[in-house]
């Protein structure tokens, strides 16, 4: 954003934008380092992009006997609406020497026009709860799920190609081709098992296969090739000249500077799920319960950028296909404690191992055509944490009986949350252009470096936070290329936290009364940080954790998120409330 912060002045309109532009109608758009945290700003319009939604669903249940039948529906339809700003002019020049000497490495000039999408999910299923001789009950069910290829309305559906199985040799596929062939054999069996084998014992197996919705980021065609027309200027300076400024006129043919397509013979992504649990009750009021849990994720959506795999697209070509998988197992204990004498606990423990090759729908390999295999990418997914545990617990402190020290004393009640986990990953990449796309930001995120042989991986200065930096020396920059360094092979910090709440109730008459109460949370202060800088172009802060943990996991705003005061890892925060309650 532009404006006058610190006596700043913001450039006119004049100097941003061609004649006729301005920042209602236009964007512009300034990148001096490729850095994540470097030199960016934006002015003008982005655009009036709004999504309309229909969602129906119904379900009927019935019994007979020791069955109870149940029968939905459910259809959702989704209308995305493209309106982009009609103009943008973009200015890259990927660090801050190339800004001082004014060297643009690439300027984009784009013009757009508004398209339209229409998604369609349709799902029917049927399920049996069938309760055999009071020991057993088996539910059973099967779901049918059907998700048409977008449609546009107004003839404006994305463009795609004739076959992604050789990028050398694709072409453009016919305005109007749809994007893919929808299944309508996507059935997903459910089965679920009690079994009380003893007064005490109780044993719950279960298995399934679901289905996601498969879209992804198909949407991003709307805003691509034709409907967004770009003119490439490589090795330029800033501005750019009067008559390149010229927006550039809708056309169909190549050459294609930007296009995004999902393969053709797309499917719906899978996940089969399996779990088994057995619950013992300790006494009457204490139950802890053993749990396994599995999941293999199949035919996921992963997203690949590659930069002009031939003659007849000459700029980033965004490839969403069925090609990542993943596996889940976990152990999970939990035990309870009902509430007796004022006094609740519910403590667990999960032990959990995550691994797959795309932890997002959005993920980039970003390589030119030499292809390198998604399975170089398999690892500890984004989310792999090991070791969690939480407790809570809950009691109604007892009151003194009779007189003025019931009436001091009488009504506190105090809440615990203890929350544990070990340490999430960090991917160490280069942040430097390893694939030789001259230009191109995006492909200086994912690019890994070699590992030195015999040098640490960690350090422990003084007075690091976190108690540890990555250390630099152990990785170095390979000529091009993916380095020999594991997706996700390094972990960043742990987390610890515990949360304190101290109430008291009021009784004001049989119908109302008056909750005061103060929440503490993190109330030993206790420090958690959030991941470290994992760019090693960033030489000053590359290795350290730069920010607690609750900043980068709820940022809020534009970014998203939720508001990090609320997100744990914060520094200790502490809460007064008065509740009426009636």
């Amino acid at each position: 954003m532009l404006d006058d912060f610190g006596g700043g002045v913001p450039p006119p309109d004049s100097v941003l934008f061609p004649e006729g532009g301005s920042a209602q109608n236009s964007l512009f758009g300034f990148f001096g380092d490729f850095n994540p945290f470097g030199l960016t700003f934006k002015a003008g319009d982005v655009g009036t992009n709004v999504i309309h939604q229909i969602n129906v669903t119904d379900a009927l249940s019935y019994a007979v006997g020791a069955h109870q039948l149940k029968f939905g529906m459910d259809y959702r339809r989704l209308h995305p609406e493209e309106n982009s700003s009609p103009y943008a002019l973009e200015y890259v020049f990927g660090s801050l020497s190339n800004v001082v000497a004014n060297s643009v490495l690439e300027a984009v000039v784009i013009s757009r026009t508004p398209s339209t999408l229409v998604f369609s999910n349709w799902s029917l299923f049927a399920q049996d709860t069938w309760g055999i001789r009071g020991r057993i009950t088996i539910t059973y069910g099967l779901r049918w799920d059907y998700d048409a290829a977008p449609s546009s309305p107004n003839g404006t559906l994305p463009m795609t190609v004739t076959q992604v199985s050789d990028l050398a040799t694709t072409t453009l596929a016919p305005m109007g081709t749809p994007l893919w062939h929808a299944q309508k054999s996507d059935f997903a069996p459910r089965l679920g098992i009690v079994w009380q084998a003893l007064p005490t014992l109780v044993f719950r197996p279960g298995a399934g296969i679901f289905f996601d919705l498969g879209y992804a980021s198909a949407a991003n065609g709307s805003s691509a090739f034709p409907y967004s027309q770009e003119n490439l200027f490589f090795s330029t300076t800033y501005p750019l000249g009067s008559n390149n400024l010229v927006p550039p006129q809708f056309k169909t043919t190549p050459p294609v500077p930007y296009l995004a397509v999902v393969d053709p013979h797309h499917v719906l992504p899978r996940t089969y799920e399996w779990n088994a649990a057995a619950e013992k009750s300790l006494h009457k009021s204490d139950v802890i319960t053993l749990t396994y849990v599995g999941a293999a994720g199949r035919k996921l959506m992963r997203q690949d950028l590659y930069l002009a795999p031939n003659p007849n697209f000459i700029g980033e070509f965004d490839l969403m296909r069925n090609a990542a998988t993943s596996s889940y197992n976990a152990l999970q204990v939990q035990y309870r404690h009902r509430m007796t004498y004022g006094f609740q606990t519910l403590v667990s423990y999960t032990w959990a191992h995550s691994i797959d090759d795309a932890s997002y729908d959005s993920n980039f390999l970003n390589t030119p055509l030499t292809v390198f295999p998604p399975s170089i990418d398999r690892g500890p997914s984004d989310y792999d944490v090991r070791h969690t545990f939480s407790g809570a617990i809950s009691y109604n402190i007892p009151a003194p009986t009779g007189g003025a020290m019931k009436h001091i004393f009488g009504g506190w009640s105090t809440d615990s949350i203890i929350y544990v986990r070990s340490t999430p990953p960090v991917n160490v990449v280069t942040g430097q252009d390893a694939f030789n796309t001259g230009f191109l930001a995006g492909a200086f995120g994912v690019a890994r470096p070699n590992l030195v042989p015999r040098v640490p991986l960690y350090l422990h200065p003084s007075g690091a936070p976190g108690g540890k930096v990555i250390n630099a020396a152990a990785f170095s920059t390979p000529a091009s290329g993916q380095g020999d360094l594991g997706r996700n092979a390094l972990r960043g910090f742990g987390a610890t936290q515990w949360d304190l709440t101290l109430r008291r109730q009021f009784r004001l008459t049989e119908q109302f009364s008056l909750q005061a109460r103060g929440d503490f949370f993190n109330i030993l202060n206790h420090a958690n940080f959030g991941s470290p800088i994992n760019y090693l172009s960033d030489t000053a802060q590359f290795g350290q954790a730069t920010q607690m943990l609750n900043n980068p996991l709820g940022s809020g705003g534009e970014s998203g998120g939720l508001n990090p005061l609320y997100q744990i890892g914060g520094p200790r925060s502490i809460q007064l409330a008065l509740k009426l309650q009636f």
